[in-house]
C-alpha cells in the first residue's frame, strides 16, 4: 500500500528546514525496513503576514510504500518528536494515496489562498477518518501537513526535493533522459511548452534539479540549447521552476 505523509512546521529560524527533516525521515523509514520512501514534494501555502511561519510557509509530502502503516506512523511520530526544532509547531498527517478524500484536496487548495484554522483541520480529519496529529508547540502544523497531502493528491502542485533513487543534489554532468531515469524515479522530461524529450537527448544537469508535479507525473522541465555539440538541453533555471511550482 502507498501512503501520502504530510509534515509541516518542524523548524525554527536557526535550524535546518522542513525539507531536510522530511528527507532524513524518509531515509530513516528506508533504513528501518518498514517501508520505502518515494518522491518528497514541497508545497507552498498562503504567504501572508497574518500566518505565523518560519521562512516561506511551505509544507512537505512524502510518498511511503509499506505494508506496516501503524509501525511507520509510530516511527515518524518518534522521529519528529526527537528531531523537530525548539519552538516548532509540528503536524503530521497520513492518508492512503489512492483514497485521499476530495475534501482534503480542497483543504490544500484553500490553504494556498486563504487563512484556515487548526480546529477545522482536526474536524475535517475526524470526519474523513484520516490520521492527523500535532506533535510540538501549539500544533498549528496540522494545517499545513494535511494541506500537503491534499496538494500532492491534486497531481498539479509543488516541486520535488527528493526522488526515489539517487539523492538529487548529487546528480550533475551531462546525461541522457534514459540515464537520468535509471538514477531516479522520473516520469517525464519536457520543455516548458510540453514537448517530450527524446530518450537519447543529452541534458546538462548543472543548476537546480527540481522536478515539478504535472498531471500526477514527476516531470523535469528543460530548455532547448542550440548550437552546442555536447548537449541539446539544460535544466530550467531556479526562478522559472519556483514560478510554476509555488
Amino acid at each position: 500500500m502507498i501512503y501520502l505523509v504530510g509534515i509541516d512546521d518542524t523548524d525554527n529560524l536557526e535550524s535546518r528546514g522542513t525539507g531536510f527533516i522530511g528527507r532524513t525521515m524518509g531515509e530513516e523509514i528506508n533504513a528501518s525496513g518498514l517501508g520505502v520512501c518515494g518522491g518528497v514534494s514541497r508545497h507552498q501555502l498562503l504567504f501572508d503576514p497574518r500566518v505565523p511561519y518560519t521562512s516561506h510557509n511551505s509544507s512537505l509530502c512524502l510518498e511511503i510504500e509499506t505494508d506496516k502503516p501503524n509501525e511507520v506512523w509510530d516511527l515518524m511520530v518518534e522521529y519528529l518528536l526527537r528531531s523537530c526544532a525548539p519552538g516548532s509547531d509540528c503536524g503530521l498527517c497520513m492518508v492512503e494515496a489512492n483514497n485521499v478524500p476530495h475534501s482534503i484536496i480542497e483543504w490544500g487548495l484553500t490553504a494556498k489562498r486563504d487563512l484556515v484554522k487548526q480546529v477545522d483541520a482536526h474536524n475535517l480529519a475526524k470526519k474523513e477518518n484520516i490520521r492527523l496529529i500535532g506533535l510540538t508547540g501549539n500544533h498549528d502544523g496540522v494545517i499545513g501537513s494535511m494541506a500537503a497531502v491534499g496538494l500532492r493528491a491534486s497531481g498539479n502542485d509543488g516541486r520535488f526535493v527528493g526522488l526515489r533513487g539517487t539523492e538529487v543534489r548529487t546528480i550533475s554532468g551531462i546525461k541522457t533522459s534514459t540515464e537520468i531515469k535509471k538514477l531516479v524515479l522520473l516520469h517525464k522530461i519536457v520543455t516548458p511548452d510540453g514537448e517530450l524529450i527524446d530518450e537519447n537527448s543529452a541534458i546538462l544537469l548543472e543548476g537546480w534539479l527540481r522536478p515539478v508535479h504535472r498531471n500526477g507525473l514527476i516531470t523535469l522541465i528543460v530548455n532547448k540549447i542550440d548550437n552546442n555539440e555536447e548537449y541539446c538541453y539544460k535544466i530550467a533555471d531556479k526562478e522559472y521552476i519556483k514560478s510554476i511550482s509555488d
